[in-house]
């Protein structure tokens, strides 16, 4: 393994002679490390990506409002005010786009109460309702949020083969880019918890070369390659 102390620099032009980092993070394990991560900036993250996802919702509820405002079945999905109200209101327009708004609030709702294997099951047939109701941009934006957050909550329940569902989203084209990347930097950050910085570098290098250079979480990823030294130049494995 390279000596932490050689004078070696990276090759011109590469980016990675732009990171600087923080002392606290020189002389502590992988462990402390994420922990120093997380403390530092887990109001942020939690506040960017819970700012995107809460918008993504909000613009597709009030698109499909929007379209149904002047039809009663506009007026049944404004009332529904919790998740039997919302349930019984997909199952009784199911077909309809709202239908697919009301099971992504309930998936929410029970995301944010812990409920993570109900949540996954109520995104799920969110997903199942977006696909049902038709093919509009806003529909297929929907469906892929909740095919997201179903792997999410199943994630963050210990479940096997979430991480591959996550990745699926990661490297599915037709899902939107803002997706796309939240899925690719939630990889990155399960690999950095696994302590597996090569994975991890990969994740990140897939938003280099398959977002647009200005993608919505780029900070996000800058600010995890600057906190996280084993990202600036992973280690390969020993080969067997």
């Amino acid at each position: 393994m390279p000596d932490a102390s050689s004078n070696k620099q990276p090759p011109a032009g590469d980016d990675r002679n732009l990171v600087i980092v923080d002392d606290d993070f020189v002389n502590a394990d992988a462990e402390d490390r994420l922990w120093l991560f997380w403390e530092r900036n887990k109001e942020n993250i939690v506040r960017g990506t819970t700012a995107v996802v809460i918008g993504i919702l909000g613009f597709l509820a009030y698109y499909f409002w929007n379209e149904d405002r002047k039809e009663k079945i506009g007026e049944e999905y404004t009332a529904c005010q919790d998740e039997a109200a919302r349930k019984a209101f997909a199952k009784k327009h199911e077909g309809e786009p709202l239908a697919a708004v009301a099971y992504a609030e309930v998936g929410d709702d029970l995301k944010k109460a812990n409920k993570l294997a109900d949540a996954a099951k109520a995104y799920n047939e969110a997903t199942r309702l977006a696909a049902l109701a038709g093919k509009s941009p806003a529909l297929q934006a929907l469906g892929a949020r909740t095919r997201l957050y179903a792997a999410l909550a199943r994630q963050e329940a210990g479940e096997a083969g979430a991480e591959d569902a996550i990745a699926a989203v990661a490297n599915d084209t037709s899902v939107p880019e803002t997706l796309r990347g939240f899925a690719m930097l939630t990889l990155a950050n399960i690999a950095v918890a696994k302590n597996d910085p090569v994975k991890a570098r990969k994740s990140l290098d897939d938003m280099d070369k398959k977002l647009r250079a200005d993608h919505v979480w780029r900070q996000d990823k800058d600010s995890l390659v600057q906190s996280e030294p084993s990202l600036i130049a992973p280690v390969a494995p020993a080969k067997k």
